[in-house]
This record gives structure tokens, C-alpha cells and sequence, in this order.
């Protein structure tokens, strides 16, 4: 029997420790897992720019029939520019743009197409990096390599380390670059060291795949594709995954766009083309629900001018509660400072704590975050953030 042959697979780091979480019937339990935005009383809220857009998208659209291969035009054009900006018409010529299945599809259309070039088989990832880029790199049949980028210890980047290890890595190979907003540490490089890497990726004719996850909650929508638009006028080639889930709030609706950038206008019927087809063998279309509501944003100057003030609100909340933290830990540990989470940027922090350690808070205070002790700032709330510092602070060092 072929079904005999499989074993039970462990349940993903991050989604097993949510089901843990809901299990779990202690009152004094608090969830600093999966990363979603939280308000103040612990809800996920739909954004009134996507509720609104979602409302006239119900009343009025008069066909569920299949979309076009590449998505909804009115999408993909509104993340063209939310992602390039004020771009010449030059850069935005050579860009492809396809709709995916959030940025986990971008990602894996990427590195299938990646394959597809002949170029290489191997993909260099940030050491830490998300869990599952992992995971879709090597559905894709990539060999996984890392580059330094983070200490623990110090909190801080590992800027040398890291320009000398991307200075030795292959031509043609395949790098993943978060463009802000780290997961799992919320250190960026700064604009010096961007352009670094920039100058190391040029000269090497490295192949950069940017995850744009969180465009907008680190330091603003232009600042966080800031190094995507520099690489853009620099770099004859590039992919860039879009996820929407975070600064319109869609998880579930499972909503990116994958932009593939060649080094002419010529490339660009080949790059939509080839990223279909790779779609078509896959998934086949992506949701257009979630899509056809982004939009509907676009699309509507006073909705779109309403989601841009949703997702300052969101950013200055997400910092507010990353000082507030800051301090209560401060507070309990006067002889450590703190203030490198209130310097990070976007929803998560590392807070250097052993395996062992987070599996007691679980186990003993009903305290969750993911095992390497990435927390997701934007899960604190007021109530919160007092009792969480009490009983992380003495672990830390």
C-alpha cells in the first residue's frame, strides 16, 4: 500500500504552538506566536479601508468566473507602485507582476523560476531567518546556504561578518533579502550597509530575491522599499515577493504578487509568461477575492488615503508598545540595556532565551512565543506587557 510507506510529520514550529495555544485553557495565557497584527484587547480586526472595499466588491461584482493568468490588472498595478514608487517608465517596462497565493506563493513561484534559469541550485539564506523559507526553498529543490547576519548576544547585526560572507558566494546564485522588518530579529541594515550588499550583489552578479512582507510597519511604505528602489536603478535583475497579509490585514485570504525584474523591456512577455506557466503546473490562479479588494484601495483615493492612515496607526502602535516593553524590562532589570528593541523595526524581536527556558514559560506561566524565542511585539498588549517583562527578564542576559 503506497499510504503505508508515509510517516506522521511534526506539526510546524509556529502553527503547532498556535493549536498548543488554543488548547490551552488557563485564563492568564497570553499568545506571542504567529505573527498577527493585535489591538489593544487581543483581536485581529478587519481594516476599515478592506471592509469597506470588501462591501462594495459583494454589491456589486457579477461574476465568479476565472481570471486572467497573471491576476486582476487593477492589483497588480497598485503593488507595482506601491513596491517601485515613482519609478521612470524604464523600470517599471522591465517588471513582471503576477498575482500569487500570498508571499509564500510568491516565493516558491520564484525560486521555480529560479530553477528554470539553469542557473544554480542553491539559495543563501539570512542565519536566522523566517522558519518557512526554509521549507519553500527546498519544495523547489534548492540547496540551502546561509550568510551571518544577526548575534544574539549583542543584538545586533553582524555587518562584517555578513559583507564577507555575500563577497564569497557563487555568481548567478540565489540570495533571499529581507527588505525591512527582519523576521525573526527586527535588526535592518542601515542605508550604508545596504548599499554594500547592493555593491557585493552587482559586482557578483548575484540573483536577489527580496521578501517584502511588511511594507509600511517599519518605518513607513516609501522607507521600507527603500533598498528594493535602489536596487531597482542599480541591478539589471531581481525578484521581489509581496505579501498583503500584514498591512491590509488579509492572512486568510491569501493575498501577494510576485515582481520579476529583467535587465530590458524585451524580458518582460518572457518573465510574465514563464511566471504563469510555472503557476499554471502549481496552483494554477491564485484567490482573486483578496486581490479585487486591495484593489478596490487603490483604486478609490479616499480609500486609499484611509488604508495609508490605518497603516501609520498600526506602525506607531507596534513602536509604541516595542518602548513600553523596552521599559518595563527595564524596569525589572536595571543592570541590562534594552533599548535595542525599541531601535528594531516592524513586528518581531529576538529575546535570547535557550529552548528550555521558553518551554517553561509555556509550561509554567502559559507564556507562548516560537522556540528560538522570537516574540511578536504586536501581540502585546497594555495588560500585558508588565507581567510578560516580570517573567522574561530575569532569563535574559
Amino acid at each position: 500500500m503506497a499510504f503505508d510507506k508515509l510517516k506522521e510529520i511534526p506539526p510546524d514550529a509556529i502553527l503547532g504552538l498556535m493549536t498548543a495555544y488554543q488548547a490551552d485553557h488557563s485564563p492568564d495565557k497570553i499568545d506571542l506566536t504567529v505573527g498577527v497584527y493585535k489591538d489593544n484587547q487581543g483581536n485581529t480586526p478587519v481594516m476599515r479601508a478592506v471592509a469597506e472595499s470588501e462591501r462594495r466588491l459583494i454589491e456589486t461584482q457579477a461574476s465568479k468566473a476565472y481570471l486572467p493568468p497573471l491576476g486582476v490588472a487593477g492589483f497588480r498595478e497598485g503593488i507595482r507602485r506601491m513596491v517601485l514608487g515613482p519609478v521612470d517608465g524604464t523600470v517599471e517596462s522591465r517588471t513582471a507582476v503576477i498575482q500569487t497565493p500570498g508571499g509564500c506563493g510568491a516565493l516558491r513561484v520564484a525560486a521555480d523560476m529560479y530553477r528554470r534559469t539553469g542557473s544554480g541550485d542553491t539559495v543563501y539564506l539570512s542565519n536566522p531567518t523566517w522558519g518557512n523559507h526554509r521549507g519553500l526553498m527546498t519544495a523547489a529543490g534548492l540547496a540551502l546556504e546561509e550568510y551571518p547576519y544577526y548575534s544574539p548576544s549583542t543584538h545586533q547585526l553582524e555587518v562584517d561578518q555578513m559583507l564577507d560572507s555575500l563577497s564569497r558566494i557563487p555568481p548567478q546564485s540565489l540570495i533571499v533579502l529581507q527588505a525591512s522588518s527582519h523576521n525573526p530579529t527586527g535588526e535592518d541594515p542601515d542605508a550604508a550597509t545596504w548599499e554594500q550588499v547592493l555593491d557585493i550583489i552587482e559586482e557578483r552578479d548575484i540573483l536577489p530575491l527580496f521578501d517584502l512582507a511588511y511594507q509600511g510597519l517599519g518605518d513607513g511604505l516609501d522607507q521600507d522599499a527603500a533598498v528594493i528602489r535602489a536596487a531597482a536603478e542599480r541591478l539589471p535583475e531581481m525578484f521581489v515577493a509581496v505579501s498583503c497579509s500584514k498591512n491590509f490585514g488579509l492572512y486568510r485570504e491569501r493575498t501577494g504578487a510576485l515582481l520579476i525584474m529583467g535587465k530590458d523591456p524585451s524580458h518582460r512577455k518572457v518573465l510574465e509568461t514563464q511566471a504563469a506557466n510555472v503557476a499554471r503546473g502549481s496552483y494554477s490562479m491564485s484567490p482573486a477575492h483578496g486581490p479585487l479588494i486591495v484593489a478596490g484601495i487603490f483604486e478609490d483615493p479616499k480609500l486609499h488615503q484611509l488604508w495609508l492612515d490605518e497603516v501609520n496607526e498600526m506602525r506607531g502602535r507596534i513602536q509604541g508598545l516595542r518602548n513600553k516593553f523596552a521599559q518595563a524590562l527595564a524596569n525589572e532589570r536595571s543592570d541590562l540595556d534594552f533599548s535595542w528593541i525599541s531601535h528594531q523595526r516592524g513586528m518581531f524581536s529576538l529575546l535570547g532565551l535557550t529552548q528550555n527556558e521558553v518551554d517553561t514559560l509555556r509550561e509554567d506561566q502559559h507564556l507562548y512565543m516560537v522556540r528560538d524565542s522570537r516574540i511578536n511585539i504586536a501581540g502585546l498588549q497594555g495588560a500585558t506587557i508588565e507581567p510578560i517583562a516580570k517573567a522574561v527578564a530575569p532569563l535574559m542576559s
